[in-house]
């Protein structure tokens, strides 16, 4: 039995984590990978841009880490980051180099995931409330 299936006492905080886990998560780099009913051509990788007006691809590490054009969002990972950098000091000088390395640390770090799978959660509500941007074309 997976660790966060047990640790994660709080279901919504759970479904988040095993999404994310899982790539069946409401951000740009998973939905617009697939064909949909109005939609008929899958959007190359470098097109799923962020929802909230970055350049940037709207990836589980963009999200997390890096996106600036929410602001309770960047409060939100203040704390979360913060929190987090007493069990995982690299962390706190995080790149796009290092996000996926960092977040895998932090989801398999039992005294981590419940924060972790917390922040998930918000990440994935904020996104899922928020309409995907579509290239022209698609």
């Amino acid at each position: 039995l997976r660790h966060y299936l047990v640790l994660v006492v709080n279901p919504r905080h759970r479904k988040a984590i095993t999404r994310l886990l899982v790539s069946q998560h409401p951000l740009a780099v998973e939905c617009l990978r697939y064909k949909k009913q109005y939609h008929k051509e899958i959007v190359p990788r470098n097109l799923r841009r962020c929802r909230f007006g970055c350049v940037s691809v709207e990836t589980v590490e963009h999200a997390m880490f890096f996106c600036d054009q929410m602001d309770e969002l960047i409060q939100r990972r203040t704390t979360f980051v913060l929190a987090m950098s007493a069990r995982l000091p690299e962390i706190l000088v995080v790149s796009t180099a290092t996000a996926t390395a960092v977040l895998r640390s932090l989801v398999f770090n039992r005294d981590a995931v419940c924060q972790v799978a917390k922040f998930a959660h918000y990440v994935f509500g904020v996104s899922a409330d928020t309409a995907l941007v579509w290239p022209e074309g698609y």
